[in-house]
């Protein structure tokens, strides 16, 4: 047997586009809580929050990128991200 070179190539994860709110400010090693629409979507535990503004945040968690914009602004913008 020769020795062979093993490469492993990262995982590109999910990206998901979404206009919605978060009910709960979002934080590390938690999962977020998103309200889009009439239902209620839970994520798996946020591992880095890569963005925030005015009009929406990006995340990502174990296993998907999140880009949410604001369904609508919230006013303590700086209290949702904890």
């Amino acid at each position: 047997m020769t020795n062979e070179k093993i490469t492993t190539m990262p995982v590109k994860k999910k990206q998901i586009h979404l206009t919605a709110t978060l009910s709960l400010p979002l934080r590390l090693h938690e999962r977020a809580w998103i309200l889009t629409g009439s239902r209620s979507l839970s994520t798996s535990l946020v591992q880095q929050i890569l963005e925030v503004s005015q009009d929406g945040v990006v995340f990502e968690t174990e296993n998907t990128v999140y880009h949410l914009t604001y369904a609508r602004r919230p006013a303590e913008i700086e209290v949702m991200c904890a």
